[in-house]
């Protein structure tokens, strides 16, 4: 937790849903090489996501039509939600509930944060079917508490994709962000750790 006083801090959560237009987009990118930097960009480029702006302090990430933001590296990382408290110091702005297409609730809970991650993998099991892994583990951040951490698997292709939390890299770790993640897995390999899987 944080040395300050309670009082002063306030938990939040800020989320961007799906809609069906999007799981449909997503399931599509997790069809191709994410590895290929030039076909995954091409492929993002026409289903209308853009660059991200100079507003944003991540390089290498596009906007959907939506609002989420798609951080592109060797996988894809698709942004819906994240756990966090703003207070009167060192994190006094709601970065995440400002952004365009995003809606944050203030003395937010776990379970507001667990709900989206419910919400989503509910959407991509009605394109996806049943996921093939859907566990939930011991998780959380030392800023945010303990919790359970539930992440779902799907095999696409030569890639896996994975929803569920992790730690969130912006906030050194404090935070907590829920994310689709879309990393390549040889098709006979047996499913790993899926916390580990999407780490940042």
């Amino acid at each position: 937790m944080t040395d300050e006083d309670p009082d002063d801090i306030a938990f939040h959560v800020a989320a961007c849903s799906f809609t069906p237009r999007l799981v449909e987009q997503i399931a599509g990118l997790a069809e191709l090489p994410l590895g290929d930097w030039a076909v995954s960009e091409a492929a993002m480029r026409r289903l209308g996501w853009c660059e991200a702006g100079d507003d944003v302090p991540w390089e290498d990430t596009f906007v959907t039509a939506e609002g989420h933001l798609a951080h592109l590296g060797d996988a894809l990382a698709v942004s819906f939600a994240h756990f966090y408290w703003v207070d009167d110091d060192a994190w006094n702005e709601d970065l995440w509930g400002s952004l365009p297409g995003w809606s944050g609730q203030a003395n937010a809970e776990r379970e507001v944060f667990d709900a989206h991650i419910d919400a989503t993998v509910a959407a991509f099991t009605q394109r996806l079917g049943p996921p093939e892994q859907d566990v939930t583990i011991e998780g959380g951040t030392s800023a945010m508490g303990d919790g359970g951490w539930r992440h779902a698997a799907w095999r696409c292709g030569d890639n896996l994709l994975v929803i569920g939390p992790r730690h969130e890299g912006l906030s050194y770790f404090q935070f907590e962000e829920a994310i689709v993640y879309i990393g390549s897995i040889e098709a006979a390999a047996p499913l790993p750790a899926l916390c580990d899987f999407v780490s940042p």
